[in-house]
């Protein structure tokens, strides 16, 4: 499916729970965003916090928390001085390129984490990765290829396999 379809559905899916963020992000905050990290938001992550802005800190049904732009942070940022189970401050160490990677879910409390490359000028992937801990796995192209994989609940967004399709 493509892209607005894929986020409507996440959209609906968290009205219908009740896990949807209360206020959108404006293009100001947007703006704001982009210039103090110095990047250039993908137009596929612009319309997800235009449209629907996080799950409004609570988990849905799956266990996921998708955050608002104003909770979305670097991994040094977020993760400098975690040293929970699992230790993902390790990463800082173990991930050479975690400074260009901002943090926008998690499953579970914190069992995975998920990041987006956003670059300071425009690029034709951002690709996401799934964290745990010091490990580290990319996922997806996009954030809507990250999308689809959760609306299919893949193997991979735990750092699983892909299923085959029969």
């Amino acid at each position: 499916m493509d892209e607005p379809d894929d986020l409507l559905w996440a959209k609906q899916h968290w009205q219908q729970a009740g896990t949807i963020a209360l206020q959108t992000a404006s293009e100001a905050e947007l703006a704001r965003f982009a210039m103090v990290h110095r990047v250039q938001l993908p137009a596929d992550l612009v319309r997800y916090f235009a449209l629907v802005n996080g799950t409004g800190g609570e988990y849905d049904e799956p266990f996921f928390c998708f955050n608002s732009l104003a909770e979305v942070q670097s991994v040094a940022e977020r993760f400098h001085d975690y040293h929970g189970v699992p230790k993902y401050s390790d990463l800082l160490h173990t991930w050479p390129e975690h400074e260009q990677f901002y943090v926008f879910a998690d499953y579970m409390i914190h069992l995975f984490a998920y990041a987006i490359r956003l670059d300071t000028g425009a690029s034709s992937t951002n690709s996401v990765y799934v964290l745990c801990g010091g490990d580290y796995r990319p996922i997806a192209e996009s954030f809507t290829e990250f999308l689809a994989l959760y609306k299919r609940d893949s193997a991979v967004l735990y750092m699983g396999d892909e299923e085959l399709e029969e």
